[in-house]
């Protein structure tokens, strides 16, 4: 987490211990699924999961940021260790209908593609 530059707050022992571990769960599922629809929905589950620990952890008034929440999310995704996401990230690019992916869900669809290229970014710089 450290090397994500997650904010300390978020990985205190009460946290630490699950690791996110619901978040991951919910995102290893987008394999699972066959419609753009079903994976943007699982996207948007792990999205609730990682803002429910967060709130039991820290209060539900807290609110997460950008600055925040994309440090977590790509330690979910790394976690999740989703063998073909970039493959998943396109068949929801080339089959979703375009007035479905508005608002909330679009802005979590570009925080896993952005964290999906910046992993990949950081793995060419590590060969």
């Amino acid at each position: 987490m450290n090397f994500l530059a997650v904010d300390s707050k978020f990985y205190e022992e009460e946290i630490c211990d699950g690791h996110f571990s619901d978040a991951v769960d919910c995102l290893q599922q987008i394999s699972t699924t066959f419609s753009p629809k079903e994976k943007l929905l699982v996207i948007q589950a792990t999205f609730h999961a990682i803002k429910s620990l967060n709130q039991s952890h820290l209060g539900s008034s807290y609110v997460l940021s950008m600055d925040d929440l994309f440090p977590l999310f790509q330690f979910v995704v790394v976690r999740a260790r989703i063998r073909n996401l970039g493959s998943e990230i396109q068949l929801i690019e080339d089959f979703i209908e375009h007035p479905f992916i508005s608002g909330e869900l679009d802005m979590m669809f570009t925080i896993v593609k952005a964290a999906y290229h910046y992993i990949q970014h950081e793995k060419m710089s590590f060969t």
